[in-house]
């Protein structure tokens, strides 16, 4: 039996016939009549002759749920697939079965699973090898299949089919892979997720069934491919190169729910209308109670692991991050992440960062009405900053915002051997390209008062789409964490969000200290906007 309703069965399989998965087998049905109706269907094969061990540790065959249906009915549409999934889905176990069921039925596939760490790898060995053990007889004897390797290597058969369960993919090519958790692995192991990308998908031949898989875990390496996917898919550029996103969303897996009724906070409760709103979707009480338990348990982990959308999936905040809370709430929520947000009749502030090894960072903002509208940005190395402001040449500025240190920072030497800082090589250079712009300097301040500059001004924030290193600043600056504690440290994380995080600092500190000397609209007259109203 199918685990779908017929309307559910008919939309992911219009071209299969819904009786005949949920009609019992004939008991007096010959042996040439099973072969050719019933074991020649993948989908019933799925569905009737395989053993796992379920989530309670019990011996059941293997059933399809809804989760495992929708990844597979859009497989067979299109082979390249991508999954975005809150936890408990089965997706790994459903994918196991399917490529080891090619495997048996197709000579001379080479299959690989791409797991987390060797000791997944060693897990999924002995999945696989249960899978085999427990299949009759009788089929193994109809296909004339054996097993002629089983080591931590492969998982070979004698039509020439071999499934390879590894850390990593290159020399082959592969007709079946799937990679496990992707998104943790990226976190851990960026280098080694750079290798999947360059290797592993480069490994599976065109037109073959791969499949990424993971819970969100923040922005990273999956975080972009699942972006690039679905701006494939929206924009009608998908190729067979490129992976179909497919989202599962906790609301659609049956277990999450939980009987006991849960008092349910103000908390609470504005995330349920905030998810409802965005799914047009009424939670039941089962759902609803189910979410406060998880979240009593997971505290604010629970986006990340039981997501309702996904953008609650990447964006969820994490305990130790400065901004991330705030960001979600106060500009993802609320639409202010905007296309072409640039308005050519608006002067242009822009703001520096000045990193170590010649790391610059430049964000472009505009100022309408009390909003802060980062426009653009721009990060390099090994540059002068003349490199930098060229790129501005072409736009109406009206400050260039230095660090502190810009006066201290030397980077240059003159003719006659006087070092020459930041400020004066920028406002040399502007002389030389006889430009009206203003240069400033900030005033020194402590990280502790920038960061909470950042978080006042972060509710009257607009960002640009385009600008997507600064929102992975705003939703991954973080504190350290004390591995020996087992707390956050009151320090920031120096990682590659903390450059432009700086600068995030920079713009909020300089807008006090305009505000403090009461000097906001000093630089440019009124101009119209082609958005309504008046532009400061």
């Amino acid at each position: 039996m199918i685990n779908l309703s017929r309307e559910e069965f008919t939309e992911l399989y219009p071209d299969l016939e819904y009786d005949f998965f949920n009609n019992p087998m004939p008991e007096d049905i010959s042996s040439r009549e099973f072969e050719e109706t019933y074991l020649r269907s993948k989908l019933w094969r799925l569905n009737n002759i395989y053993t796992i061990i379920d989530k309670y540790g019990e011996e059941v065959t293997f059933v399809m749920n809804k989760a495992q249906h929708i990844v597979y009915a859009r497989s067979r549409v299109h082979p390249r697939v991508i999954i975005l999934k809150s936890r408990q889905q089965g997706i790994s176990t459903f994918w196991l079965v399917s490529y080891e069921d090619d495997a048996l039925f197709a000579a001379n596939f080479t299959i690989g699973l791409m797991a987390q760490g060797l000791d997944e790898a060693s897990t999924l060995l002995e999945r696989a090898k249960f899978i085999w053990d427990k299949l009759s007889p009788d089929i193994k004897e109809f296909l004339g299949i054996k097993l002629i390797a089983d080591n931590s290597k492969k998982f070979a058969f004698s039509n020439g089919s071999n499934i390879f369960i590894r850390v990593s993919f290159r020399s082959a090519t592969l007709q079946r892979m799937h990679i496990s958790e992707f998104g943790k692995i990226a976190n851990a192991n960026p280098k080694r997720a750079t290798e999947t990308k360059t290797g592993t998908l480069q490994a599976l031949a065109v037109g073959n069934t791969g499949v990424i898989e993971s819970t969100a875990e923040g922005r990273n390496m999956f975080k972009n491919m699942w972006d690039n996917s679905v701006l494939a898919l929206e924009s009608g550029q998908m190729t067979s190169k490129d992976f179909y996103p497919v989202f599962l969303s906790w609301l659609d897996d049956p277990d999450c729910v939980q009987p006991v009724l849960q008092a349910v906070d103000a908390k609470a409760q504005t995330y349920f209308d905030e998810l409802e709103e965005a799914t047009r979707r009424k939670l039941t009480q089962e759902q609803r109670n189910f979410w406060v338990v998880q979240y009593r348990e997971l505290g604010g982990e629970v986006h990340q692991e039981y997501p309702g959308t996904p953008e609650e999936a990447f964006l969820a905040s994490r305990d130790g991050s400065y901004y991330s809370r705030l960001f979600n709430q106060l500009v993802v929520r609320r639409g202010r992440v905007v296309d072409n947000l640039y308005d050519p009749n608006l002067s242009t502030d822009i703001y520096f960062d000045l990193g170590v090894d010649d790391y610059m960072v430049m964000i472009y903002v505009q100022w309408y009405r009390g909003e802060y509208r980062i426009v653009k940005e721009y990060w390099n190395n090994g540059y002068s900053i003349g490199h930098y402001l060229a790129l501005a040449k072409d736009i109406e500025i009206r400050d260039i915002i230095l660090p502190h240190d810009a006066k201290q920072r030397v980077s240059a030497t003159s003719g006659e051997g006087r070092a020459k800082n930041t400020w004066d090589i920028t406002r040399e250079w502007i002389r030389e390209n006889k430009l009206n712009w203003h240069v400033r300097v900030l005033a020194k301040s402590s990280i502790a008062d920038g960061i909470e500059a950042v978080r006042r001004i972060i509710p009257n924030m607009y960002v640009d789409t385009s600008c997507v290193y600064t929102m992975d600043c705003l939703n991954n600056y973080s504190k350290e964490w004390d591995d020996k504690l087992m707390v956050w440290k009151k320090t920031p994380l120096h990682n590659e969000y903390s450059h432009g995080a700086d600068t995030l600092r920079q713009i909020a500190m300089g807008v006090r200290e305009s505000e403090e000397s009461n000097n906001t609209s000093r630089a440019i007259p009124m101009r119209k906007s082609n958005r309504g109203g008046y532009a400061l």
